[in-house]
This record gives C-alpha cells, structure tokens and sequence, in this order.
C-alpha cells in the first residue's frame, strides 16, 4: 500500500497531461472546423504528443517552485 502512495504523483502528472492533450487536440479540431479546413491525423497526433509532453514539462516545473509562506 505505501508504494501505491508513494507514485500517486506520477499518476496524477499522467492525468493531468493526458487532460492537457486531450484538451489541445480538442481546441486544434475545433479551429480547424472553424477555418473549414481538413485536419489530418498525423498533424492531431503531433499536436497531442507536443500538448502532453509540455503538460510534463510544466508540472516538473511547477513541482519544483518553492511555495510561498
């Protein structure tokens, strides 16, 4: 049980990133539909891959600021 609490982080940094693409690849469909334009596979799974990596990134980054007092 406590290894399962001890990776809680890594399963909340996976939801938050899987949330964070899926909400990217959503808004990439909707401009796309807007401008009336085709939006290929390949191109939505560039933006999801890039959306989660960068939702990685920024949790890391956001770990590591000290909070204020």
């Amino acid at each position: 049980m406590k290894i399962l609490y001890e990776l809680s982080w890594l399963w909340e940094t996976l939801g938050i990133a899987l949330l964070a693409a899926a909400v990217c690849m959503a808004c990439g469909a909707l401009i796309c539909k807007a401008v009336k334009k085709k939006l290929s596979k390949k191109l939505l799974a560039v933006i999801g891959a890039a959306a989660f990596v960068g939702a990685i990134l920024a949790v890391i980054l956001i770990a590591q600021t000290p909070m204020p007092l």
